[in-house]
């Protein structure tokens, strides 16, 4: 089987047009969707960079693969191998083990520089670094290296290939040109209004509508220097649109290679990402922060030949930290023993199952918080809320208020209770597993010296 999985840096599934976004930004990913599943539900289990990719390779939760954040204490990568030959069975990353069963492994990613994770490069046939950029090249500068390789090597019998973006992530700095796609597309999400904005102007800390840029001078045309009005906004959202468009059109070249070699149709193509961004929630815009549901919430599209029906779509409660297992369950491999994922291959079938009646995930890089999603609810709660000035527990009615404007904590007691019962369950579930490392975020507070 050939596998190409596309892992996109900081993009909201809101705005693709997959899944119902209005303007042009992503044609290549809404055609891959038109062919395959989309997946409304799939949540990272920890956030940012590092803490995701975290998961979705070790098939682990962040609290027990030792990285919640993007260094220092809770970034420290937990093997727990007992030899000198890479992990134990039981542990297997998920590059080891598709290599390990006559996979080809191939990536283009500067991940592992950027975030000092070497680790990450274990168990591929070949990684390349397609420049020392770390994270700041473009997806043009990825396929100059990719594209003379895929020409030469694309037909390789079960090849697994991982090709990483960076370019929704801030700063956004392609050609200005790409906004001129959208003049005849207009912002439509009203939220935030202009009287929003002019509240958030209150806030301070870092990537807050005053804390953009130093001294209020952007360097880049894609992003205004503040976001001191909804005509600001409007602006920081085109630049985001246009670096997801500008990817989407390289994920088209991509795939175009592998046509003119007659080897799309039998490809399997997924596409996904890392974590999004906050454009407004919480008062922080175009980064990410916290535990919010804009952070955590990320795309997933597969087309799979003869496996997912065309055009569908799947509201199960997912994590990334399922990935892994579900890509053994249909390549026919026996995931791990001491991963934490479960296959959600009956859903890209069309069956159903594999679903979570809950979710827990972190963020440990900024704030230090843990939260609990629910089908209807997020409950999340702060243990260091580093500058910002969030309250130590939040609860929001995230179908009637996805933007989290309001935290309903004091109206609902009883579903306070029903997610904190959950979030000592599953801490407790996690801790009495073996064997135990201490858990990152304790680690990150005991490094910042917050009173625990």
């Amino acid at each position: 089987m050939r596998i190409v999985f596309f892992d996109i840096d900081c993009m909201r599934p809101d705005h693709l047009g997959c899944y119902g976004y209005k303007r042009p930004t992503s044609p290549t990913i809404d055609s891959i969707a038109s062919q395959g599943m989309r997946f409304d539900n799939y949540h990272c289990s920890s956030s940012p960079c590092l803490p995701s990719r975290t998961a979705w390779i070790s098939g682990r939760y962040g609290m027990r693969n030792g990285v919640i954040s993007n260094h220092g204490a809770g970034a420290r990568f937990q093997l727990r191998t007992r030899s000198y030959v890479g992990p134990e069975p039981e542990n297997e990353i998920l590059t080891r083990l598709l290599r390990s069963h006559g996979y080809y492994t191939a990536a283009f990613s500067n991940f592992a520089d950027r975030h000092n994770a070497t680790w990450f490069m274990y168990g591929w046939s070949e990684y390349h670094t397609p420049n020392l950029k770390g994270g700041d090249e473009t997806a043009e500068e990825v396929n100059a290296a990719l594209l003379p390789w895929l020409k030469h090597n694309a037909s390789r019998e079960n090849l697994f290939l991982y090709v990483n973006y960076w370019d929704p992530h801030r700063c956004y700095s392609m050609d200005s040109s790409w906004m001129d796609r959208f003049r005849d597309h207009p912002v439509t999400q009203p939220w935030p209004d202009g009287e929003t904005i002019r509240k958030h102007q209150e806030l301070s800390g870092p990537f807050t509508a005053g804390g953009q840029f130093e001294n209020n001078k952007s360097p880049f045309p894609l992003m205004p220097s503040s976001v001191s009005s909804r005509r600001d906004f409007e602006h920081l959202i085109t630049g985001y649109d246009s670096a997801i468009a500008y990817t989407d059109h390289q994920i088209s070249r991509v795939l175009e290679e592998l046509d003119r070699q007659g080897l799309l149709e039998e490809t399997a193509v997924i596409v996904s990402g890392d974590h999004g961004d906050a454009f407004g929630e919480h008062g922080i815009y175009s980064d990410h922060v916290c535990a919010d549901e804009c952070i955590h919430r990320i795309s997933l599209i597969v087309k799979w030949p003869r496996l997912t029906p065309a055009g569908t779509s799947c509201d199960a409660l997912l994590y990334n930290v399922d990935f892994a297992p579900t890509l053994c369950d249909i390549l026919g491999m026996d995931p791990p023993s001491d991963w934490d994922g479960i296959s959600f291959a009956s859903q890209l079938s069309g069956k159903g199952g594999g679903e979570r009646t809950f979710l827990v995930w972190d963020h440990g890089l900024y704030t230090v918080q843990r939260a609990v999603r629910t089908k209807r609810h997020l409950m999340i709660r702060t243990y260091d809320p580093l500058v910002y000035s969030f309250e130590a527990l939040e609860l929001y009615d995230m179908k009637a208020d996805p933007f989290q404007t309001r935290n309903i904590r004091n109206e609902h007691p009883g579903i306070i209770r029903e997610c904190s019962y959950l979030l000592e369950e599953w801490i407790q579930e996690q801790m009495q597993k073996r064997p135990c490392n201490p858990d990152p975020l304790v680690e990150i507070l005991r490094e910042r010296g917050v009173r625990q």
